[in-house]
C-alpha cells in the first residue's frame, strides 16, 4: 500500500504544473513518460496497430486541453490511463457504428520465429491477449490496469470513475472468465471422425 506519492508522481505532477503555466518542453517531458504506457494500454483495450498512432495522439491532445483541469494532487497517471480507455472506448463505438467487426489483437511487432522459453512466452502472451478480447470493455480495463499497469485499486477506480468494490468485482470476474477461457484454449480439441 502506498504511504505517499512517490518520485514518479511527484515529478509528473512538477511538469504538469509547468506544462499548465505553458512550458512546451515540461508537457514533452511529461508525454514522452507516458507513451509507453498509453500505446500498451490501447494496445492491450483492443486497438489494432493501424490505429494506434492516431489514438495515441487523440490522449496526447486530450490531455492538454484538459491540463488546466488535472488535479496535481493526484496521481497523473491515473489520470493518463482514464484518457486513453475512454479514446478506447470512444474509437469503439465510432467503429460499431461504422459496421466494422470489433478487433482482436494483432502481433505485429512479436517476431515469427522465437526459440525456447522465449516462444512460450510469445506463445502465452498471444493467447492471454486474445482472452482479453472475449472480456466486457470493463473487466477488460480493469485487469489491464491492475495485472498489466499494476495499478492498485484505488487508482484503478480514479482512472474509471467507479468504485474500488466495482474494480474488485471487475477484476474477479476478469480473472475468472480469463482462467476459463484459457483452460478452454488448452483443452485438446476432439476430433470427430467426419459425417
Amino acid at each position: 500500500m502506498r504511504v505517499g506519492p512517490s518520485n514518479d508522481d511527484v515529478e509528473d505532477a512538477r511538469l504538469a504544473e509547468s506544462a499548465r503555466s505553458g512550458d512546451a518542453h515540461a508537457f514533452e517531458q511529461l508525454l514522452t513518460r507516458h507513451e509507453t504506457r498509453v500505446f500498451r494500454v490501447l494496445r492491450l483495450m483492443g486497438i489494432p496497430s493501424r490505429d494506434r498512432e492516431d489514438l495515441a495522439q487523440d490522449v496526447f491532445v486530450r490531455v492538454f486541453r484538459s491540463l488546466p483541469g488535472f488535479d496535481s494532487r493526484r496521481p497523473f497517471r491515473s489520470w493518463i490511463y482514464r484518457i486513453t480507455v475512454n479514446v478506447s472506448h470512444d474509437h469503439r463505438l465510432h467503429s460499431a457504428r461504422r459496421g466494422e467487426e470489433p478487433t482482436t489483437l494483432d502481433h505485429d511487432a512479436v517476431p515469427e520465429s522465437e526459440s525456447g522459453a522465449v516462444e512460450d512466452r510469445v506463445v502465452l502472451r498471444r493467447r492471454l491477449e486474445a482472452a482479453l478480447g472475449r472480456l466486457s470493455e470493463r473487466e477488460r480495463a480493469v485487469f489491464v490496469l491492475t495485472e498489466i499497469e499494476g495499478c492498485d485499486s484505488r487508482e484503478v477506480a480514479r482512472s474509471l470513475g467507479i468504485t474500488t468494490i466495482t474494480v474488485r468485482r471487475h477484476l474477479g470476474r476478469a480473472r475468472e472468465h480469463l482462467r476459463r477461457l484459457l483452460d478452454a484454449d488448452q483443452a485438446p480439441k476432439n476430433v470427430s471422425s467426419g459425417d
